[in-house]
């Protein structure tokens, strides 16, 4: 049974032409995303609960918010 995250990227191997990767995205960012979908392939991932309480620290702390502003 495909895990519910991969489910898009499964879809996604079915378009003929699939969107480029924006170049907003740095390394860092795509480096970042390629580490949670390890993690989460691994199991290791952090309730819903948990992450609402880390999340305004993590979004203050993004190098890509800082880039934007």
């Amino acid at each position: 049974m495909t895990p519910a995250y991969d489910k898009p990227m499964e879809e996604l191997k079915k378009v003929d032409s699939p969107a480029l990767v924006h170049d907003e995205e740095d390394e860092e960012t795509l480096a970042a995303i390629d580490e949670g979908i390890r993690n989460a392939k691994a199991s290791r991932t952090a309730p819903a609960e948990e992450v609402r309480k880390r999340l305004p620290k993590w979004i203050t702390a993004s190098p890509t918010l800082a880039a934007h502003t």
